[in-house]
């Protein structure tokens, strides 16, 4: 699974699961500003900040490679 599969992933469950437990609790007035922002705020931080790797020795030989 590539990285940014995974990212989306995750940011989407974390936006779910945090929607779903303000519902259930019921969360209500200004707190659904708190909650929003807890929803969207750690998956966007994950999104912009979590980037790919930086490619091994072996990787650029072998692309290297490939280019020929």
């Amino acid at each position: 699974m590539e990285l940014h599969t995974i990212k989306r992933t995750v940011a989407a469950s974390w936006v779910a699961l945090t929607l779903i437990v303000a519902v259930v609790a019921q969360i209500t007035g200004p707190l659904q500003f708190v909650i929003a922002a807890v929803a969207v705020l750690p998956p966007l931080a994950l999104l912009l900040l979590w980037n790919d790797p930086a490619p091994t020795m072996t990787e650029s030989i072998n692309e290297a490679r490939r280019r020929r």
